[in-house]
Protein backbone atom coordinates (compact mmCIF):
# COMPACT_ATOMS: atom_id res chain seq x y z
CA UNK A 1 0.00 0.00 0.00
CA UNK A 2 2.85 2.59 0.62
CA UNK A 3 4.26 2.02 -2.64
CA UNK A 4 0.93 2.64 -3.99
CA UNK A 5 0.58 5.87 -2.17
CA UNK A 6 4.30 7.03 -3.27
CA UNK A 7 3.48 5.82 -7.50
CA UNK A 8 -0.05 7.58 -7.01
CA UNK A 9 2.09 10.79 -5.89
CA UNK A 10 4.41 10.94 -8.68
CA UNK A 11 7.41 9.91 -6.16
CA UNK A 12 8.21 7.03 -8.27
CA UNK A 13 8.79 8.39 -11.48
CA UNK A 14 12.34 8.91 -11.86
CA UNK A 15 13.23 5.91 -8.87
CA UNK A 16 15.04 2.73 -8.69
CA UNK A 17 12.41 0.84 -6.17
CA UNK A 18 13.96 -2.08 -4.89
CA UNK A 19 11.74 -4.42 -2.41
CA UNK A 20 13.44 -6.91 -0.02
CA UNK A 21 12.10 -8.28 3.84
CA UNK A 22 9.58 -10.53 2.52
CA UNK A 23 9.65 -13.62 -0.33
CA UNK A 24 8.83 -13.61 -3.81
CA UNK A 25 5.61 -15.90 -3.27
CA UNK A 26 4.21 -13.77 -0.49
CA UNK A 27 4.31 -10.43 -2.69
CA UNK A 28 3.05 -11.90 -5.92
CA UNK A 29 0.19 -13.19 -3.08
CA UNK A 30 -0.57 -9.86 -1.56
CA UNK A 31 0.87 -7.09 -3.17
CA UNK A 32 -0.95 -4.89 -6.01
CA UNK A 33 0.33 -4.97 -9.72
CA UNK A 34 0.48 -0.74 -9.55
CA UNK A 35 -1.37 -0.92 -13.63
CA UNK A 36 -0.13 2.42 -15.32
CA UNK A 37 2.07 3.17 -12.78
CA UNK A 38 5.31 3.21 -14.53
CA UNK A 39 6.16 -0.47 -13.57
CA UNK A 40 5.28 -1.70 -17.18
CA UNK A 41 8.19 -2.79 -18.63
CA UNK A 42 10.69 -1.49 -15.95
CA UNK A 43 10.43 -4.90 -13.61
CA UNK A 44 13.28 -6.38 -12.65
CA UNK A 45 14.53 -10.10 -11.34
CA UNK A 46 17.34 -10.33 -9.10
CA UNK A 47 18.92 -13.53 -10.12
CA UNK A 48 22.31 -15.16 -9.20
CA UNK A 49 25.28 -14.13 -11.51
CA UNK A 50 25.35 -15.82 -14.74
CA UNK A 51 28.68 -17.25 -15.83
CA UNK A 52 29.38 -14.59 -18.25
CA UNK A 53 28.52 -11.64 -15.27
CA UNK A 54 30.97 -13.93 -13.10
CA UNK A 55 33.60 -13.87 -15.24
CA UNK A 56 33.65 -10.46 -16.24
CA UNK A 57 33.66 -9.08 -12.95
CA UNK A 58 35.63 -11.57 -11.13
CA UNK A 59 38.86 -11.50 -13.75
CA UNK A 60 40.23 -8.30 -12.18
CA UNK A 61 40.59 -9.76 -8.61
CA UNK A 62 41.24 -13.30 -9.65
CA UNK A 63 44.62 -11.60 -11.85
CA UNK A 64 45.99 -9.98 -8.71
CA UNK A 65 45.52 -13.42 -6.43
CA UNK A 66 45.91 -16.42 -8.93
CA UNK A 67 49.59 -17.90 -8.34
CA UNK A 68 50.36 -18.97 -11.89
CA UNK A 69 51.63 -15.58 -13.57
CA UNK A 70 51.12 -17.57 -17.21
CA UNK A 71 47.27 -17.86 -16.34
CA UNK A 72 47.25 -13.89 -14.95
CA UNK A 73 48.23 -13.16 -18.21
CA UNK A 74 45.46 -15.09 -20.33
CA UNK A 75 43.17 -14.50 -17.84
CA UNK A 76 43.65 -10.21 -18.49
CA UNK A 77 43.67 -10.85 -22.14
CA UNK A 78 40.62 -12.62 -21.80
CA UNK A 79 38.40 -9.87 -20.19
CA UNK A 80 38.15 -7.33 -23.24
CA UNK A 81 37.62 -10.15 -25.53
CA UNK A 82 34.89 -11.36 -23.92
CA UNK A 83 33.35 -7.77 -23.50
CA UNK A 84 33.45 -7.46 -27.46
CA UNK A 85 31.34 -10.42 -27.91
CA UNK A 86 27.77 -12.06 -26.91
CA UNK A 87 25.35 -14.31 -28.33
CA UNK A 88 21.97 -13.81 -29.23
CA UNK A 89 19.96 -17.44 -29.13
CA UNK A 90 17.29 -15.43 -32.04
CA UNK A 91 19.95 -15.16 -34.67
CA UNK A 92 21.14 -17.55 -37.32
CA UNK A 93 23.48 -20.52 -35.79
CA UNK A 94 26.30 -19.55 -38.53
CA UNK A 95 26.11 -16.36 -36.50
CA UNK A 96 26.68 -18.18 -33.31
CA UNK A 97 29.40 -20.53 -34.87
CA UNK A 98 31.54 -17.52 -35.52
CA UNK A 99 30.84 -15.51 -32.57
CA UNK A 100 32.08 -18.96 -30.86
CA UNK A 101 35.29 -19.00 -33.09
CA UNK A 102 36.65 -15.97 -31.39
CA UNK A 103 37.03 -17.61 -27.82
CA UNK A 104 38.19 -20.70 -28.69
CA UNK A 105 41.93 -19.91 -27.88
CA UNK A 106 40.56 -18.67 -24.25
CA UNK A 107 39.24 -22.38 -23.34
CA UNK A 108 41.56 -22.97 -20.90
CA UNK A 109 40.60 -19.68 -18.87
CA UNK A 110 37.39 -20.47 -19.27
CA UNK A 111 37.45 -24.26 -18.36
CA UNK A 112 39.61 -22.90 -14.86
CA UNK A 113 37.29 -20.14 -14.02
CA UNK A 114 33.58 -22.42 -14.97
CA UNK A 115 35.36 -24.71 -12.17
CA UNK A 116 35.16 -22.03 -9.72
CA UNK A 117 31.84 -20.89 -10.66
CA UNK A 118 30.41 -24.48 -10.47
CA UNK A 119 32.20 -24.61 -6.56
CA UNK A 120 30.25 -21.15 -6.00
CA UNK A 121 27.27 -20.68 -8.17
CA UNK A 122 26.06 -17.33 -8.93
CA UNK A 123 25.57 -15.93 -5.53
CA UNK A 124 27.79 -12.92 -4.36
CA UNK A 125 27.85 -14.22 -0.88
CA UNK A 126 29.32 -17.68 -1.45
CA UNK A 127 31.60 -16.13 -4.74
CA UNK A 128 33.56 -13.66 -2.29
CA UNK A 129 33.59 -16.05 0.87
CA UNK A 130 35.15 -18.76 -1.46
CA UNK A 131 37.65 -16.70 -3.41
CA UNK A 132 38.49 -14.94 0.25
CA UNK A 133 39.05 -18.40 1.78
CA UNK A 134 41.00 -20.12 -0.94
CA UNK A 135 43.43 -17.21 -2.27
CA UNK A 136 43.88 -14.84 0.71
CA UNK A 137 43.28 -17.24 3.28
CA UNK A 138 45.37 -20.33 1.73
CA UNK A 139 41.76 -22.66 2.80
CA UNK A 140 39.81 -23.82 -0.02
CA UNK A 141 36.26 -24.55 1.39
CA UNK A 142 32.75 -23.04 2.25
CA UNK A 143 32.18 -23.01 5.58
CA UNK A 144 28.28 -24.82 6.18
CA UNK A 145 26.60 -22.02 7.91
CA UNK A 146 26.51 -20.32 4.41
CA UNK A 147 24.93 -23.32 3.47
CA UNK A 148 22.45 -22.97 6.41
CA UNK A 149 21.69 -19.45 5.42
CA UNK A 150 20.09 -20.51 2.28
CA UNK A 151 18.17 -23.33 4.16
CA UNK A 152 17.14 -21.10 6.60
CA UNK A 153 15.55 -19.09 3.93
CA UNK A 154 13.90 -21.42 1.69
CA UNK A 155 12.40 -23.55 4.49
CA UNK A 156 10.92 -19.79 6.28
CA UNK A 157 9.64 -18.89 3.45
CA UNK A 158 7.23 -21.86 3.26
CA UNK A 159 6.99 -21.67 6.83
CA UNK A 160 5.36 -17.82 6.70
CA UNK A 161 3.34 -19.46 4.00
CA UNK A 162 1.63 -22.19 6.23
CA UNK A 163 3.81 -25.27 4.64
CA UNK A 164 5.18 -28.11 6.45
CA UNK A 165 9.09 -28.66 6.47
CA UNK A 166 8.47 -32.44 6.55
CA UNK A 167 6.72 -32.55 3.19
CA UNK A 168 9.65 -29.50 1.93
CA UNK A 169 11.97 -32.14 3.16
CA UNK A 170 10.37 -34.92 1.08
CA UNK A 171 9.51 -33.17 -2.43
CA UNK A 172 13.37 -31.78 -1.85
CA UNK A 173 14.36 -35.58 -1.49
CA UNK A 174 13.02 -36.66 -4.67
CA UNK A 175 13.89 -34.17 -6.88
CA UNK A 176 17.61 -34.74 -5.53
CA UNK A 177 17.35 -38.13 -6.27
CA UNK A 178 15.72 -38.06 -10.03
CA UNK A 179 18.01 -35.07 -10.59
CA UNK A 180 18.02 -34.91 -14.52
CA UNK A 181 15.64 -37.27 -15.32
CA UNK A 182 11.74 -36.66 -16.54
CA UNK A 183 9.24 -37.63 -14.54
CA UNK A 184 5.93 -36.56 -13.87
CA UNK A 185 3.82 -35.23 -11.32
CA UNK A 186 1.44 -38.20 -10.96
CA UNK A 187 5.18 -40.13 -10.31
CA UNK A 188 6.22 -37.59 -7.21
CA UNK A 189 3.06 -37.96 -5.81
CA UNK A 190 2.48 -41.74 -5.66
CA UNK A 191 6.16 -42.28 -4.31
CA UNK A 192 5.74 -39.94 -1.42
CA UNK A 193 2.03 -41.04 -0.88
CA UNK A 194 1.19 -37.01 -1.25
CA UNK A 195 -1.57 -35.78 -3.22
CA UNK A 196 -0.41 -34.15 -7.04
CA UNK A 197 -1.95 -31.62 -5.79
CA UNK A 198 0.11 -30.76 -2.92
CA UNK A 199 3.12 -31.91 -5.33
CA UNK A 200 2.23 -29.04 -7.75
CA UNK A 201 1.69 -26.42 -4.68
CA UNK A 202 4.82 -26.86 -3.10
CA UNK A 203 7.03 -26.98 -6.57
CA UNK A 204 5.15 -23.50 -7.80
CA UNK A 205 6.26 -21.91 -4.42
CA UNK A 206 9.66 -22.83 -4.33
CA UNK A 207 9.59 -21.68 -8.14
CA UNK A 208 8.55 -18.40 -7.72
CA UNK A 209 10.74 -18.08 -4.58
CA UNK A 210 13.58 -18.69 -7.14
CA UNK A 211 15.04 -22.21 -5.93
CA UNK A 212 13.98 -23.81 -8.67
CA UNK A 213 12.73 -24.34 -12.26
CA UNK A 214 10.06 -26.96 -13.50
CA UNK A 215 10.79 -27.61 -17.66
CA UNK A 216 7.65 -28.69 -18.77
CA UNK A 217 7.53 -31.01 -21.89
CA UNK A 218 6.53 -29.57 -25.36
CA UNK A 219 3.74 -31.06 -27.86
CA UNK A 220 4.97 -29.57 -31.54
CA UNK A 221 2.00 -31.05 -32.82
CA UNK A 222 -0.62 -29.14 -30.86
CA UNK A 223 2.06 -26.40 -30.06
CA UNK A 224 1.96 -26.37 -26.81
CA UNK A 225 3.47 -27.45 -23.39
CA UNK A 226 2.17 -31.03 -21.90
CA UNK A 227 1.25 -30.23 -18.69
CA UNK A 228 0.45 -33.75 -17.80
CA UNK A 229 3.68 -34.65 -19.39
CA UNK A 230 6.73 -35.43 -17.83
CA UNK A 231 9.17 -32.66 -16.17
CA UNK A 232 11.99 -32.03 -15.22
CA UNK A 233 13.04 -29.66 -12.21
CA UNK A 234 16.31 -27.85 -11.88
CA UNK A 235 17.39 -25.85 -8.77
CA UNK A 236 18.20 -22.39 -10.13
CA UNK A 237 21.99 -22.03 -8.72
CA UNK A 238 24.71 -25.00 -8.51
CA UNK A 239 25.01 -23.86 -4.38
CA UNK A 240 21.05 -23.86 -4.06
CA UNK A 241 21.88 -27.79 -5.09
CA UNK A 242 24.72 -28.21 -2.99
CA UNK A 243 22.75 -26.52 0.40
CA UNK A 244 19.66 -28.33 -0.35
CA UNK A 245 21.69 -31.94 -0.06
CA UNK A 246 23.69 -31.26 2.84
CA UNK A 247 20.10 -30.53 4.70
CA UNK A 248 18.85 -33.57 3.44
CA UNK A 249 22.31 -35.85 3.79
CA UNK A 250 23.61 -34.21 7.15
CA UNK A 251 27.16 -33.71 5.09
CA UNK A 252 28.93 -30.34 5.74
CA UNK A 253 28.01 -28.55 2.02
CA UNK A 254 32.07 -28.94 1.04
CA UNK A 255 32.03 -32.73 1.31
CA UNK A 256 29.17 -32.45 -0.72
CA UNK A 257 30.19 -30.19 -3.46
CA UNK A 258 33.99 -31.92 -3.78
CA UNK A 259 31.83 -35.52 -4.19
CA UNK A 260 29.56 -33.92 -6.94
CA UNK A 261 32.39 -32.32 -8.43
CA UNK A 262 34.38 -35.69 -8.59
CA UNK A 263 31.08 -37.94 -9.68
CA UNK A 264 30.54 -37.85 -13.59
CA UNK A 265 27.24 -38.50 -13.13
CA UNK A 266 26.38 -35.98 -10.84
CA UNK A 267 28.57 -33.35 -12.62
CA UNK A 268 27.09 -34.05 -16.07
CA UNK A 269 23.63 -33.64 -14.21
CA UNK A 270 24.59 -29.88 -12.55
CA UNK A 271 25.73 -28.62 -15.67
CA UNK A 272 22.92 -29.70 -17.31
CA UNK A 273 21.33 -27.57 -14.87
CA UNK A 274 23.29 -24.87 -15.17
CA UNK A 275 22.47 -24.61 -18.96
CA UNK A 276 19.10 -24.83 -18.19
CA UNK A 277 18.93 -21.46 -16.09
CA UNK A 278 21.55 -19.32 -17.76
CA UNK A 279 18.33 -20.38 -20.83
CA UNK A 280 15.83 -19.28 -18.83
CA UNK A 281 17.45 -16.09 -17.73
CA UNK A 282 18.82 -14.99 -21.86
CA UNK A 283 15.11 -14.86 -23.10
CA UNK A 284 12.17 -14.44 -19.70
CA UNK A 285 10.86 -10.90 -19.12
CA UNK A 286 8.62 -10.42 -15.61
CA UNK A 287 5.39 -11.05 -16.35
CA UNK A 288 5.29 -10.77 -20.30
CA UNK A 289 7.58 -13.68 -21.50
CA UNK A 290 7.91 -16.01 -18.69
CA UNK A 291 10.13 -19.78 -18.73
CA UNK A 292 7.12 -22.01 -20.11
CA UNK A 293 6.45 -19.74 -22.49
CA UNK A 294 9.82 -20.43 -24.86
CA UNK A 295 11.79 -22.86 -23.07
CA UNK A 296 10.60 -26.72 -22.64
CA UNK A 297 12.17 -30.11 -22.48
CA UNK A 298 11.27 -32.71 -25.45
CA UNK A 299 11.23 -36.51 -25.64
CA UNK A 300 9.24 -38.62 -28.25
CA UNK A 301 7.01 -41.78 -27.56
CA UNK A 302 10.33 -44.14 -27.70
CA UNK A 303 11.63 -41.92 -24.62
CA UNK A 304 14.31 -40.55 -26.58
CA UNK A 305 14.51 -36.71 -26.23
CA UNK A 306 16.39 -33.45 -25.90
CA UNK A 307 17.46 -31.56 -22.87
CA UNK A 308 15.90 -28.03 -24.03
CA UNK A 309 14.03 -26.54 -26.87
CA UNK A 310 14.04 -23.02 -27.34
CA UNK A 311 10.85 -20.83 -29.11
CA UNK A 312 12.02 -18.50 -31.17
CA UNK A 313 10.51 -15.93 -33.26
CA UNK A 314 11.04 -18.13 -36.48
CA UNK A 315 10.70 -21.94 -35.51
CA UNK A 316 12.58 -23.55 -32.69
CA UNK A 317 16.04 -24.43 -31.62
CA UNK A 318 17.28 -27.10 -29.77
CA UNK A 319 20.04 -27.40 -26.72
CA UNK A 320 21.87 -30.77 -25.91
CA UNK A 321 23.91 -31.16 -22.77
CA UNK A 322 26.78 -34.20 -22.61
CA UNK A 323 29.42 -32.63 -20.52
CA UNK A 324 32.20 -35.35 -21.39
CA UNK A 325 35.26 -35.73 -23.14
CA UNK A 326 33.77 -37.27 -26.53
CA UNK A 327 30.40 -36.03 -27.69
CA UNK A 328 28.73 -37.67 -31.25
CA UNK A 329 26.25 -35.08 -33.04
CA UNK A 330 24.62 -38.80 -33.99
CA UNK A 331 23.53 -38.96 -30.54
CA UNK A 332 21.16 -35.48 -30.92
CA UNK A 333 17.82 -36.73 -31.00
CA UNK A 334 16.47 -34.88 -34.37
CA UNK A 335 12.58 -33.63 -34.96
CA UNK A 336 10.93 -32.38 -37.68
CA UNK A 337 10.03 -29.19 -36.31
CA UNK A 338 13.51 -28.13 -34.80
CA UNK A 339 15.23 -25.81 -37.42
CA UNK A 340 18.90 -26.43 -35.60
CA UNK A 341 20.97 -27.75 -32.39
CA UNK A 342 23.45 -26.75 -30.16
CA UNK A 343 25.98 -29.28 -28.81
CA UNK A 344 27.23 -28.76 -25.74
CA UNK A 345 30.10 -30.12 -25.12
CA UNK A 346 32.82 -30.24 -22.08
CA UNK A 347 36.06 -29.98 -24.89
CA UNK A 348 35.04 -30.17 -28.29
CA UNK A 349 34.29 -27.64 -31.10
CA UNK A 350 32.75 -28.61 -33.99
CA UNK A 351 29.35 -29.13 -35.88
CA UNK A 352 28.46 -29.20 -39.52
CA UNK A 353 25.67 -27.67 -40.62
CA UNK A 354 22.38 -27.17 -38.64
CA UNK A 355 24.48 -28.70 -35.72
CA UNK A 356 26.80 -26.50 -33.68
CA UNK A 357 29.34 -28.36 -30.80
CA UNK A 358 30.89 -25.73 -28.54
CA UNK A 359 32.34 -26.35 -25.03
CA UNK A 360 29.76 -25.27 -22.03
CA UNK A 361 32.27 -22.41 -20.30
CA UNK A 362 32.57 -20.57 -24.34
CA UNK A 363 28.98 -20.92 -24.68
CA UNK A 364 27.67 -19.92 -21.37
CA UNK A 365 30.56 -17.18 -21.20
CA UNK A 366 28.92 -15.42 -24.04
CA UNK A 367 25.42 -16.09 -22.92
CA UNK A 368 24.32 -12.52 -21.94
CA UNK A 369 20.73 -12.19 -19.61
CA UNK A 370 18.23 -10.57 -20.57
CA UNK A 371 16.99 -6.93 -20.10
CA UNK A 372 14.77 -8.53 -17.54
CA UNK A 373 17.32 -9.50 -15.20
CA UNK A 374 20.10 -7.27 -12.91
Amino acid sequence: MELKRLADQGATRRAVILCSGSSAPRLKEKAELLPGRGLEGNERYIKPLSFREFVLQAVGYLAEVVPSEELVIRIERLQPVLSRYEIDLEVPLEEIKKVVSELVPYKRELQYLLRLYLITGGIPLVINHYLENRYQDSQEKIDPQVAEIFIRSVLGDLTQLKRQETVAREVLRALVAKYGSRYSFSTLSHELERHHLTIIDYLTLMQESFILFVLYAYDFGRREVKDKGHKKVYFLDPFIYYSVKSYLSGREVWKVITETLEDEDHLGGLVEGVVISHLLMHKEVPYLREGRAFLWTYYDRAGRGLDAVLGLAKGYRAVEVKYQAQVDERDLKKAAPIKDYILLSRDEVGGKGNVLIAPVDIFLSLLPVSEGNV
